[in-house]
């Protein structure tokens, strides 16, 4: 339910791969990718609009899919966080986290008392048999959250961020980063950006938690894994759309 099969997979020590849902919103998408075998899907409320009714139906039928979908909520504040767990979301991935203060925000908005100020309500009560506390404890027990890293604030901030236990993970932002870094002409060859990142997934690991990196191609994914990193998501649907569109039109013109 919700993000178990994520939980249970990296406790186990595996790898996992996820995509975005940024532009595309057909729930469609999340049957394909079951069938496909991705871990995990990230809806962007930051950068995309699915509405709320496609929001929820997304994250009902992942939840009948037995999928994760996480949202990225717009902003680490306690009513886009609520609004994305009363969708019935999987977890969260929460952008630009830097601060203490935002950390606080987010267990407030997506625990219920007496971990947090999450009021019961929203579709994903729906998972469980129930409202009474053991419920919520179950569903708050099998989300997934995360907290992206995408400014050098937010590098140092990470070894204090992956001390928090109910935290699940810190996921890598890597264009956003060397953009708030000054490198983003020298995206993924600046050694500064590269020690940045590094420094992000040392740091979860040397708290407990897990480390994720976003990146385009699968051989860019194994890249990371290799590096050490325990999740990756690799660009969004649109992505593999463009990705295979490139390698049929360059077959068919050239092959």
């Amino acid at each position: 339910m919700l993000a178990s099969s994520l939980k249970d997979k990296l406790r186990r020590g595996h790898q996992a791969v996820g995509l975005l849902m940024t532009f595309d919103f057909w729930p469609g998408y999340l049957e394909i990718c079951r069938k496909q075998g991705v871990d995990f899907l990230v809806l962007d409320l930051e950068h995309g609009f699915p509405g709320q009714q496609r929001g929820e139906e997304l994250c009902r039928t992942a939840r009948l899919l037995d999928l994760p979908l996480l949202i990225r909520p717009a902003r680490c504040a306690m009513a886009p966080i609520k609004r994305a767990l009363d969708l019935g979301a999987g977890g969260l991935m929460v952008p630009w986290v830097e601060n203490q203060e935002q950390l606080d925000t987010l267990q407030a908005a997506a625990f219920c008392p007496p971990r947090g100020r999450h009021g019961m309500g929203g579709p994903a009560i729906m998972a469980v048999d129930g409202t009474g506390s053991a419920d919520w404890r179950q569903l708050e027990d099998n989300q997934f959250l995360m907290g992206q890293i995408e400014t050098p604030k937010g590098v140092e901030f990470a070894p204090t961020a992956a001390t928090h236990a109910w935290l699940d993970a810190l996921m890598v932002g890597p264009y956003d980063l060397a953009h708030t870094m000054g490198l983003v002409d020298r995206y993924m060859e600046a050694p500064a950006h590269l020690e940045a990142i590094q420094r992000v997934c040392d740091a979860a690991h040397a708290g407990g938690r897990w480390a994720g990196m976003v990146t385009g191609s699968g051989e860019d994914a194994r890249r990371w894994f290799k590096a050490g990193f325990d999740l990756v998501i690799i660009g969004a649907v649109i992505t593999h759309f463009i990705q295979g569109l490139q390698r049929n039109m360059d077959a068919a013109r050239h092959g």
